[in-house]
């Protein structure tokens, strides 16, 4: 296994979670349903851990509507992301509800923008976006998070918590970054950079 230095364990991320979803909860608490939208890969297990703290905030409120979507396969192109949903991903929705887009990272900020806009076309109405961890060290658009659990300013490569190294780690319960990052991520950014 690669070097990991662990950043925020899960005893950290947890209490994190919490405290936005009770932020989440006071903002909305007037509107029957509000639309979450898991973006995944990434954005499954934060997903899921802020939707059953939302949910034990107001049973019943909170319609649950994933969405495909990523700049990364297996190697990193924040130019091209690729958006999948079902063909009748625009009927789950009702026209004038809320949305909140949920994911693991927003890096650049081309993919969630992207989706951000694709949800609002649908509905019509507010879109937020809620991230485990906001890395500000490569936006390139002016999206940002209404509701962050953490900010890191380096452009470390994340895994665990739904963040991965070419698949792997996801499933860890604690974030940290990759001490001796792959030299193929490490070309990626020298190419990004330019």
């Amino acid at each position: 296994m690669k070097d990991l230095e662990i950043l925020w364990d899960e005893k950290t991320i947890e209490k994190h979670i919490k405290l936005i979803a009770k932020d989440i909860d006071t903002k909305w608490q007037n509107e029957p349903i509000v639309n979450l939208i898991p973006v995944l890969t990434g954005g499954m297990v934060f997903g899921t851990k802020l939707m059953i703290e939302l949910e034990s905030l107001s049973p019943k409120k909170w319609l649950v509507n994933p969405i495909i979507a990523s700049a990364y396969e297996y190697s990193y192109n924040p130019d091209k992301p690729e958006v999948i949903h079902v063909s009748d991903y625009e009927t789950k929705f009702t026209k004038g509800t809320p949305s909140i887009l949920v994911d693991d990272l927003l890096d650049t900020g081309i993919t969630l923008s992207i989706v951000k806009n694709i949800i609002h076309e649908i509905t019509q109405s507010t879109v937020e976006v809620a991230v485990l961890v906001d890395k500000i060290a490569k936006r390139s658009t002016d999206i940002s998070p209404d509701y962050t659990c953490f900010t890191l300013d380096n452009d470390y490569w994340l895994v665990g918590y739904g963040m991965d190294d070419k698949g792997l780690m996801r499933g860890l319960n604690s974030i940290g970054y990759l001490v001796n990052a792959p030299a193929e991520f490490d070309e990626s950014l020298n190419q990004l950079a330019d």
